[in-house]
């Protein structure tokens, strides 16, 4: 019996609705039987992102609410053939209990709610020719492929997998929307990720009871890395720089050089643990680690530099008071030699000190104030001879030592010299070398994963 209504009002089409479900929903409509005797009924899938709740490498998982719709075509569901009044039947989401579903499910999901607010969010629409389109709101909390080792600059692949639950590729076959299967209408914005990008796949997989179909959705995250930056690059290279400054310290200042670079070190332990705390524990090296391994080096090194110079400046003074000794026992050896040379020259004669002769007035040819006996000019020069060879051999030793100091290049002075330049050209060599390195593994990570859009069906 087919029914033809001219009106269109709401209530005639309410009371249509009605007749329509009591024919369509009778004794003979079973639920529990798949729609077509002798074919696979095809399911299309849409997979529309509302939100990207969160992104965790953590639990290693994301938390996105979505629009997920189902369409697939039961001949039991036609009323074509009983009313051309209606153009569907829009229903609510108890009358999806009545009636056949493919039993589609996220097989490899952790979790999956459906929003209720107030009343679960279900949406069901039957068209006159037999197509049943049923649209879920729903939270889905998945797992992620982590991979830690470019931190805080890596990757995460997050993969969704849909199945038919209960029915292998026999019965029920699952297939993407022809048109824009998988899209997003998110406007919030994670804060600690970006979505780089969204590919879907179809495959089959075999399980002991047949073939089933598999609808993968993987979603690319990239990090976004400023916050790290800002709480723990540059917090860092404030204290590596912080710890070379002890270089401009004078070495006496010693108890400031080691309290500087001990502050430096705890100052970086500190921020490194801040991060590392909110981090999986992984058995491998994160891109983190090796730059905190970096900065550690080089104010371990700032430390091991003081105790360098202190050591320099310990054995300098300790040469240097070898050779003063040295220096005075040569001394005494010289005017020893000119005094038994003085003795050999003039017998018995007592001669004053070779310094003494510069109270020597310059009439040499009177006698002193305390009346001694003059002094014959002839004496007087040879003695001012002596006393020129002395001084010069004296200020030859003197020389000797000062060419020996000279030949010490390895002074507490000239390591700090060095190391003023050498630490902060080094640092940032291989800062620049580090980033230049992760950043490449970066970008090549990231095309690798969007490489897989031309695999789209």
């Amino acid at each position: 019996m087919t029914i033809f209504l001219s009106s269109t009002n709401e209530p005639e089409n309410d009371t249509i609705s009605q007749l329509v479900l009591r024919r369509l929903f009778d004794d003979n409509y079973n639920k529990n039987t798949v729609p077509l005797k002798t074919s696979a009924t095809t399911v299309s899938i849409e997979f529309g992102i509302q939100n990207i709740a969160q992104v965790s490498e953590i639990s290693a998982s994301f938390t996105l609410d979505l629009l997920f719709s189902q369409i697939w075509h039961d001949p039991r569901l036609r009323f074509d053939h009983i009313t051309t009044c209606l153009q569907n039947l829009t229903l609510g989401y108890s009358m999806v209990d009545k009636l056949w579903t493919p039993n589609v499910c996220f097989v490899n999901s952790k979790k999956t709610e459906i929003h209720s607010s107030p009343t679960p969010n279900i949406f069901l629409m039957i068209y006159p020719n037999g197509t049943v389109w049923v649209n879920y709101r729903l939270q889905v909390q998945s797992p992620c492929l982590v991979d830690l080792v470019l931190f805080p600059m890596d990757i995460m692949n997050c993969e969704l997998i849909i199945e038919s639950y209960a029915y292998n590729a026999a019965k029920v076959k699952l297939d993407w929307r022809e048109w824009e299967p998988v899209f997003s209408i998110a406007k919030s914005k994670l804060s600690d990720f970006n979505l780089a990008g969204m590919h879907w796949t179809k495959n089959s997989f075999g399980y002991a009871a047949g073939q089933w179909d598999q609808l993968t959705v993987s979603l690319i995250f990239s990090r976004s890395y400023g916050f790290y930056i800002l709480q723990m690059y540059i917090p860092t290279y404030s204290s590596v720089f912080l710890s070379f400054v002890s270089f401009w310290i004078d070495l006496k200042a010693l108890p400031a050089r080691i309290t500087l670079g001990v502050s430096s070190l705890m100052a970086l332990t500190f921020q490194y643990g801040n991060v590392a705390k909110n981090l999986p524990k992984v058995g491998y090296v994160k891109s983190i680690d090796v730059y905190m391994v970096l900065t550690t080096a080089f104010i371990f090194l700032t430390m091991i530099e003081v105790a360098f110079v202190c050591y320099l400046e310990s054995e300098n003074n300790l040469r240097k008071r070898e050779r003063q000794a040295e220096k005075k026992k040569e001394r005494i050896a010289v005017l020893q030699k000119k005094r038994d040379k003085k003795k050999n020259n003039y017998g018995a004669t007592t001669v004053t000190n070779p310094m003494v002769e510069n109270d020597l007035r310059n009439n040499y040819d009177e006698p002193f104030q305390n009346g001694a006996a003059p002094v014959h000019k002839s004496s007087i020069t040879r003695q001012a001879n002596n006393m020129f060879e002395s001084l010069h051999a004296l200020a030859t030793i003197g020389l000797l030592t000062e060419e020996d100091d000279e030949q010490t290049k390895w002074t507490a002075q000239n390591v700090d010299k060095f190391c003023r330049k050498a630490f902060p050209l080094s640092f940032c060599l291989l800062n620049l070398i580090y980033w230049c390195y992760y950043l490449l593994q970066n970008y090549y990570a990231k095309n690798e994963a969007l490489r897989q859009f031309t695999q789209n069906p």
